[in-house]
């Protein structure tokens, strides 16, 4: 445990992270023409994933007094755990054209994105002048799927939320990339458009081989547009909020030469715990 803490202050310290380019390889050759591709399978340089998505969230009023306060209790469901692939998908990327110089590679017609959120427990903050609940979420998991069939559904990546909250006017969810438990032949669809671990740039090796400190970060802005919300109140204490959204995210992956640090830190610390035993 004290090795996996330090090697993530290493990295934080390193101050060498930032928003990242990151292309997909989903194994097939969609495109009319590889202009701009990556590789014949794989899709142009990307900055960021676009999506929609349903949310439905219930605020319990903890204190009894028939409105929402802070410190009232709030869980929070999205994307495919609340509503059909059509109003919940990853939309495109930007940039996001067709074909020619950033080609999708078939995205949409053969191919597409979703993600799903279950009980992502927050708590009230406060309430703004407009009446819009304020609030942070605490520690949760969203689920990345994807499919060929709108049917089945594989799961190719999941981000272990970390917190996140409302700015008023949007709602923003950080995270790091996890693949503990997604599914093993799908889970080499992301990849680095800046970085590789042990000469692979896919974000399952850079995880697996380099991530001590699991160094893929993931930040979304949720509720950019609010396009359908029904607020309703049960009348004893329960508030429900059904929304419908738009939003884009991020990744973030450590430079190479902050990997490099993080390696030099790692060997140099198994080396004092060499000598420390052999003390």
């Amino acid at each position: 445990m004290k090795k996996s803490l330090l090697a993530a202050s290493i990295l934080l310290a390193a101050g060498s992270v930032s928003a990242a380019p990151f292309y997909l390889d989903v194994g097939t050759d969609y495109s009319l023409t590889d202009s701009g591709q990556v590789c014949a399978t794989c899709t142009s340089m990307k900055d960021e994933i676009l999506f929609l998505y349903d949310s439905t969230t219930t605020i319990v009023d903890t204190d009894g007094s028939l409105s929402i306060n802070a410190g009232d209790a709030l869980t929070t469901d999205g994307g495919l755990a609340v509503g059909p692939l059509g109003t919940n998908q990853i939309t495109g990327f930007s940039p996001n054209e067709v074909f020619g110089a950033d080609s999708n590679n078939g995205y949409g017609p053969n191919w597409l994105m979703s993600f799903s959120v279950t009980g992502l427990d927050g708590v009230v903050t406060g309430v703004s002048g407009l009446g819009v609940p304020l609030f942070t979420y605490g520690p949760g998991l969203l689920e990345l799927f994807i499919t060929f069939n709108g049917v089945t559904f594989n799961n190719f990546m999941d981000i272990a939320i970390t917190g996140g909250g409302a700015t008023g006017v949007s709602t923003i969810l950080t995270g790091m990339v996890d693949f503990t438990t997604v599914d093993a032949g799908f889970n080499d669809l992301f990849h680095s458009g800046t970085t590789d671990c042990m000469g692979s740039d896919s974000f399952f090796d850079i995880w697996t081989n380099c991530g001590v400190a699991l160094p893929i970060s993931f930040f979304a802005s949720f509720d950019t547009n609010i396009f359908v919300s029904d607020f309703t109140f049960d009348g004893v204490d329960t508030f429900t909020l059904t929304s419908n959204h738009d939003g884009s995210a991020t990744f973030t992956v450590p430079e190479p030469g902050t990997l490099a640090l993080m390696g030099i830190s790692l060997l140099a610390m198994g080396g004092m715990a060499r000598r420390s035993k052999k003390a």
